[in-house]
C-alpha cells in the first residue's frame, strides 16, 4: 500500500524542518514548499492527501492559498497554522475554506499529530466509501452493509469535525472575554443562570441543551466590534451604539455555516429583542420573541448587572433584582425575571 502524503507549506524554512522531523517516522511521504505558488504546483502533479499551511506568507496568503487547493483537489484535507492573534482569519478559513482545523502557533506536537493521523484517517475513509460506492452498483448485498458501517464511521468523524469547530469557536468566546477582565466568565456565568431558568420551567433535556450552547455562544459577534467602542468609558454614541448592535448580526452569520440548530441561531440573534419591541434587530415584541432568546436575554442581564463595565461599577444583588423588576414586561419576559429575582440571591457565584 502505497504511503499517505502530505504537503508542508511555509515560508520559514525553520518551521518546515520542524514539521519534517515531527512526521519523519510517521510514514508518510512529505513534500514542502516555501511559498503558496509552490506549493500549487505540486498540488497539480502530486496526489497529495493532506496539506498543511502557514497563514502568514509572502506572496500568497494560506487562505487565498487553501481556497485554491480546495478547487484543485477538493478532497484534500486542510489544516491551518495561526497565530492566536488571527482568530478571526480562522473563522473566516473555516467558513470559506473548508479547513479541517486550524492549529494555533506555538503548537503542541501531541495535538497536531493527533490532528494529522484524524485527518488521514478521514481522507482514508472517505476513499474507501467511494470505492465501494461503485462495488455496491452491482447489488451485492454484503457490500451495501459495509458501505452503510462506513456511512456511519463518515457520519460520526464529520461529527467530530462539527465538534471540533464548536470547540474552537468556544474557544475564540473566552478568548475574546479574556482580553477584558471585566467580561471574563460572562458567557459562563450567563449560562448557568440560563440553565438555572430552564430547570425551574421544565424545559426538555434536549432544548435546554440548545439554550445552554447558544448562551454561551451569544456574544461570539462582538469579536466583530472595535475594541475602542467595547472599552469606552464615555456614554457611547448613536454611532457606537449602532456598531455595537451588529454584533448579533456578525454572531449569526459566523455559526450559520457550523451550527444547524435554530434554538442556538435564534439565541445569538435575538437576545437583544425587548418585549415592548424597542430591542434589535428586528424589534420583536412580546412572545414573538423565542422563549430561547427571552430566557437569554434576562441570564445576560442578571450577570451584566453583576459585573463592572468600562463605564459602569458592579450593582449588587438587591439592586439587580430591583433593576430586572422594573423592566418586567417591558425589556424582559415578566415570567422569567420572576424565576431569577425569586431565587437570584441563591445562585449568585
Amino acid at each position: 500500500m502505497k504511503p499517505n502524503t502530505i504537503l508542508i507549506v511555509d515560508d520559514e524554512e525553520n518551521i518546515l524542518k520542524t514539521l519534517e522531523r515531527l512526521l519523519e517516522d510517521e510514514g508518510y511521504k512529505m513534500f514542502f514548499a516555501d511559498s503558496g505558488l509552490k506549493g500549487l504546483e505540486i498540488i497539480k502533479h502530486e496526489d497529495i492527501h493532506l496539506v498543511i499551511s502557514d497563514h502568514r506568507m509572502a506572496g500568497m496568503d494560506g487562505i487565498k492559498f487553501i481556497n485554491e487547493v480546495k478547487k484543485i483537489s477538493p478532497d484534500t484535507i486542510r489544516i491551518m497554522l495561526t497565530g492566536y492573534a488571527d482568530v478571526g482569519i480562522a473563522i473566516k478559513a473555516i467558513n470559506e475554506g473548508g479547513v479541517y482545523r486550524f492549529i494555533t502557533k506555538p503548537w503542541n506536537n501531541v495535538e497536531l499529530l493527533s490532528t494529522i493521523k484524524q485527518g488521514i484517517e478521514y481522507y482514508n475513509l472517505q476513499k474507501k466509501l467511494d470505492r465501494l460506492n461503485k462495488l455496491i452498483q452491482s447489488q451485492n448485498t454484503e457490500l451495501k452493509e459495509w458501505n452503510f458501517k462506513l456511512e456511519q464511521k463518515v457520519a460520526d468523524q464529520t461529527k467530530h469535525i462539527r465538534d471540533l469547530f464548536l470547540d474552537a469557536i468556544k474557544s475564540l468566546v473566552f478568548a475574546l472575554e479574556a482580553k477584558d477582565k471585566n467580561t471574563e466568565g460572562h458567557a459562563r456565568r450567563a449560562t448557568e443562570y440560563a440553565a438555572y431558568i430552564c430547570k425551574k420551567m421544565s424545559l426538555s433535556k434536549e432544548y435546554t441543551e440548545d439554550i445552554i450552547l447558544g448562551s454561551l455562544l451569544h456574544d461570539i459577534g462582538k469579536i466583530g466590534i472595535k475594541d475602542p467602542v467595547l472599552d469606552k468609558k464615555e456614554k457611547l454614541t448613536k454611532t457606537d451604539y449602532d456598531h455595537i448592535q451588529t454584533h448579533v448580526l456578525i454572531g449569526e452569520r459566523i455559526l450559520t455555516p457550523i451550527i444547524k440548530k435554530e434554538t442556538v441561531i435564534k439565541i445569538v440573534r435575538h437576545h437583544h429583542e425587548h418585549i415592548d419591541g424597542s430591542g434589535y434587530p428586528d424589534g420583536l415584541k412580546g412572545k414573538t420573541i423565542p422563549l430561547e432568546a427571552r430566557i437569554v436575554a434576562v441570564a445576560d442581564a442578571y450577570d451584566a448587572l453583576l459585573s463592572e463595565r468600562p463605564y459602569r461599577k458592579a450593582t449588587n444583588n438587591i439592586n439587580a433584582i430591583k433593576e430586572l423588576r422594573k423592566f418586567s414586561g417591558i425589556h424582559f419576559d415578566a415570567e422569567i425575571v420572576e424565576i431569577i429575582t425569586t431565587n437570584g440571591c441563591s445562585i449568585v457565584k
